[in-house]
């Protein structure tokens, strides 16, 4: 089991290189999807042109 000490201060468990670097995939791969959807927009509203 664990002690508390009075007054310590807990380091942080977090890594922050790994997190950020998963931030930036995360980032970009939200960018990669924005692409596809305004791909897939235009040609949609390239085939209601068409359609026209």
């Amino acid at each position: 089991t664990g002690s508390i000490a009075s007054g310590a201060l807990e380091g942080s468990n977090v890594d922050i290189a790994e997190e950020f670097t998963k931030l930036i995939v995360f980032q970009r791969t939200f960018q990669a999807n924005a692409r596809t959807i305004t791909t897939t927009d235009e040609i949609l509203q390239e085939l209601v042109n068409i359609v026209r």
